[in-house]
């Protein structure tokens, strides 16, 4: 049976008194974390869940959040965790793409939920003792039903996620995850990344992406590890937590990384506990990296590729600077991961030979059963057994894989193909440069022109940048025009918002 509550129940059998999660101050066994989970489960049953039922978290980073998870596991109700930051149009779309019947949140957040919430979908409130108009209460609950006693039956093949894609291109499509799925890729995960009982996780990323829930509840659950968790990100609660707690292990996105390392307070005697850092979910600047190793050079950093619609991790590698203290194999996200397949492809779906770019395709038992209703998409991305990213990369002679870029973001200047990334690895290593995306707008002579947005330091000036693009960079690379910004906008989980920034240069042209 590959009911997802599972671990939670084998570590509370194996150690029930360990610390499962810190969470402000306080802490949660596993012992502790089951009974809650068998109690949340019962009340959820009551209030109509079931085994199929489909429901939507819209919970911020906390232990309830947890709970909730593993209930709905416990159930086998396929879950869909829903951004805390969606606007009701938003969370209305996440409710009709993914079929919600219940939506599980808090006072607080119920009224973005039942703003525009679709006929058919009910709220279940954590934090109100009766029913209301705003939803039903899950503490009258809790005080009137009685523990789940038995799981249900889970098999490979069904739904135990509908994760929605982060609409940073468009409208959010629900992503399919089977049970089988997440045992082949999130079971996986910790000893890809060396975690065992022994570390103590720090999550300040949000639980409703994959990287949260594989690198952190399903981490923490797998290995018996301790979880440090932070309701939001702030760098220096961050740097506080790992000094208090000794956290070990620090998964983060690079624009996270990027705040700690640059924070006064990240010297190395406060970071002396961690053993690694695991960072993804956008292009990792060279020059981020560099950094973070000269900081910390006893911490073992990973990097790699993945996308929801693969799981998760679908590549690693650990960084290492070589003799001259540059960057071994530049931009690699390292070699496939045990059990899938990557490969190059061209337009013609053939297979690139080593060392040419074309299209990232992947293979094996982490590829998504498809995207909810959306069979044009799903035909689209799911072809021949082989899912098409959309990324571009090549292969090296030694097996390690290289990200070009986003296929839709290659900008095409008069017949030659810029990727956005070679931009910016070069403003990157300009002094007082902090964040750079590029994008492409509309030229009528030469159809498309690569625009620069950069954030820093006060003393950064457009010309100088242009200057240092020009020194570094063929003349067809180098922006048509630099802006620089106190901060580029971005998503919930760091990454940067290129549709956003594609507006801004169109509107400004």
């Amino acid at each position: 049976m590959l009911n997802r509550a599972n671990a939670l129940f084998a570590r509370e059998a194996n150690s029930p008194d360990k610390i499962a999660i810190r969470f402000e101050g306080g802490a949660t066994t596993f012992a502790a974390l089951a009974r809650q989970v068998r109690d949340m489960a019962g009340a959820l049953a009551a209030l109509g869940v079931a085994r199929g039922v489909h429901v939507g978290l819209l919970l911020p980073a906390s232990p309830e959040f947890i709970v909730v998870e593993q209930a709905l596991f416990a159930l086998g109700a396929p879950i869909t965790p829903v951004n805390i930051l969606y606007r009701p149009a938003e969370i209305a779309h996440a409710v009709d793409c993914c079929d919600l019947a219940f939506i599980v949140t808090t006072e607080a957040l119920a009224s973005a939920a039942s703003a525009a919430l679709p006929a058919g979908c009910r709220l279940l409130l954590l934090d109100t003792v009766a029913d209301g108009a705003a939803g039903a209460s899950i503490p009258a609950a809790l005080a009137a039903s009685r523990p789940l006693v038995d799981l249900a039956v889970v098999g490979a093949d069904d739904p135990v996620f509908h994760l929605l894609t982060s609409a940073t291109t468009g409208k959010a499509k629900g992503v399919i995850l089977t049970a089988g799925n997440v045992a082949a890729n999130y079971d996986r995960t910790p000893a890809w990344l060396g975690l065992d009982a022994n570390d103590v996780i720090l999550c300040a990323l949000p639980l409703y992406n994959t990287f949260g829930l594989n690198q952190c509840i399903n981490a923490m659950l797998v290995t018996g590890a301790t979880l440090v968790l932070l309701p939001r990100f702030d760098a220096a609660r961050c740097i506080e937590a790992i000094a208090e707690f000794g956290c070990t292990f620090l998964p983060a996105v690079p624009t996270m990384l990027q705040k700690i390392f640059d924070h006064p307070g990240a010297s190395g005697s406060r970071l002396q506990s961690l053993r690694r850092i695991m960072t993804g979910g956008a292009p990792v600047p060279t020059a981020l990296l560099q950094r973070i190793i000269a900081a910390a050079p006893s911490v073992e950093v990973l990097t790699g590729y993945g996308l929801t619609e693969g799981t998760a991790l679908v590549t690693l590698t650990e960084v290492r600077l070589n003799a001259d203290g540059e960057l071994e194999r530049g931009r690699t996200i390292g070699r496939v991961l045990d059990g899938m397949e990557l490969a190059i492809v061209d337009d013609a779906g053939n297979r690139c030979p080593a060392g040419t770019s074309g299209e990232i395709v992947v293979a094996g038992p982490n590829l998504m059963a498809g995207y909810y209703k959306a069979p044009d998409d799903t035909a689209a991305a799911l072809r021949g057994g082989w899912l098409y990213t959309g990324d571009i990369g090549y292969i090296d002679e030694e097996g390690y894989s290289y990200i070009v870029d986003r296929k839709k973001d290659v900008i095409i200047r008069g017949g030659q193909n810029i990727y956005p990334v070679d931009i910016e690895e070069i403003l990157y290593q300009a002094p007082g440069v902090a964040e750079v995306a590029v994008v492409g707008r509309e030229d009528e002579m030469m159809g498309e022109v690569p625009i620069a947005f950069v954030s820093g330091t006060a003393a950064l000036a457009a010309d100088a940048l242009l200057d240092h693009c020009r020194e570094h960079l063929a003349k067809y690379k180098v922006p048509a025009d630099i802006e620089i910004l106190p901060e580029l906008p971005k998503g919930p989980t760091g990454k940067i918002l290129r549709r956003a920034l594609r507006d801004k240069a169109r509107h400004a042209a």
